[in-house]
């Protein structure tokens, strides 16, 4: 096993933060549309069930995608070293911020991967 803690990258959140920050300016957009007369109501509707939908699909993606690597990193960094080992490469200087801090709850969860979000 390499003597330091690899970089910590999780998926890349943009396409989730696209979604999230898009949708209510098109619903927004919509709905005046419907204010001034330019849909009908039941369109209006159609596009906030899709921007609600398109939104979930983007957040449970992503969170299946950071759940999923987060396991894979503690199943090739950190399952297999002892407790006291991993609060060594915590405290080395060449493990980075994402790498300590993610490592940090991973300990402090009694060494139990924990969905992201979740406390112990």
């Amino acid at each position: 096993m390499p003597p330091y803690l690899p970089d910590y990258e999780p998926p890349n959140h943009r396409r989730t933060a696209l979604a999230v920050g898009l949708a209510p300016l098109i619903v927004l957009l919509v709905f005046t549309g419907i204010a001034i007369g330019w849909l009908a109501v039941d369109a209006g509707l159609a596009v906030l069930l899709a921007c609600t939908l398109w939104v979930a699909h983007e957040m449970h993606g992503f969170q299946r995608d950071v759940d999923a690597y987060n396991a894979d990193y503690v199943q090739r960094h950190l399952q297999w070293r002892r407790s006291d080992t991993i609060a060594e490469l915590i405290a080395s200087p060449a493990t980075g911020e994402p790498a300590r801090v993610f490592a940090s709850r991973f300990l402090e969860a009694d060494r139990v991967l924990l969905p992201d979000g979740r406390l112990p």
